[in-house]
């Protein structure tokens, strides 16, 4: 069988994945120069201050989660291994037949 040869097939990059890149270069630029630039340790300050607020504000949070999950857990366990003997013997009861 004979490939298609009629199809041109573009190794050049879009212009919507260069435009995105190039906005993340300029991101990741415009970060840094906050950081590092001239004014950088009273914007550093500043982000390690807003990140401990958050931490202050979301650790509380992610960790009552964690609790929720655990009793969900411990809830559905007894339901879950009742469902596994029913499956087992309904699987052993194929088997048979």
């Amino acid at each position: 069988m004979k490939k298609n040869t009629n199809k041109k097939v573009s190794k050049r990059m879009s212009k919507s994945k260069m435009i995105a890149i190039g906005a993340g270069v300029a991101a990741v630029s415009a970060g840094a120069y906050a950081l590092l630039g001239p004014s950088g340790k009273k914007n550093q300050a500043k982000v390690k201050a807003f990140a401990r607020k958050m931490e202050k504000k979301v650790m509380p949070k992610i960790k009552e989660m964690q609790k929720m999950k655990q009793t969900v857990v411990k809830k559905a366990m007894p339901n879950v291994k009742k469902m596994e003997k029913i499956v087992k013997k309904t699987v052993a009861d194929l088997n048979k037949n």
